[in-house]
């Protein structure tokens, strides 16, 4: 059960209205990161990112990704439970076929974007880039700093929230 989300409200600029983009997450910890993931991105662009974990091939759903299972599978159980439990099933479920299917209905051609579409989705050159500004550049090491410290970004802005409060008084 989900008791938190991450929402991000995109601006349409011809209207203003805006659309609300619901993430649900299990846990505060797990919204703040999805957050510190997009704005990693924002500041930093895909090399922010870490890389993944499996290779490229191993996207859920194809041939390479059931044969990483199988053969994970087989390590970690018995010899019977293997045949009995795994190999059984993937039988009866068709074995590799869904994947095969998926994989020529992926290479099969798509309905190509109107040209007003690609004309539009075009990226801006870096000369309009927005950049970051000086007291977000600042704000951003002092996070980072904070987190090699071994703490987390709420003990981050608790002790920000505290100095407020201090100054203020």
């Amino acid at each position: 059960q989900q008791k938190f989300a991450l929402m991000i409200g995109l601006r349409d600029a011809s209207d203003g209205q805006v659309v609300w983009l619901t993430v649900p997450s299990y846990t505060l910890g797990m919204a703040v990161g999805e957050w510190e993931a997009i704005r990693a991105y924002m500041e930093e662009g895909p090399s922010a990112l870490p890389l993944p974990m499996m290779g490229e091939n191993m996207e859920e759903g194809t041939v390479e990704f059931f044969h990483m299972c199988r053969k994970g599978y087989r390590y970690d159980h018995g010899y019977l439970r293997y045949l009995l439990g795994f190999l059984l099933i993937r039988f009866c479920s068709g074995w590799t076929l869904p994947c095969r299917i998926a994989a020529w209905v992926e290479r099969l051609p798509k309905k190509a974007f109107p040209k007003a579409v690609l004309d539009w989705s075009k990226p801006l050159p870096p000369e309009q880039w927005q950049h970051p500004s000086d007291e977000l550049i600042e704000q951003s090491k002092a996070v980072r700093k904070t987190l090699r410290k071994g703490l987390t970004v709420f003990d981050h802005f608790d002790w920000v929230e505290k100095n407020k409060v201090s100054e203020n008084a």
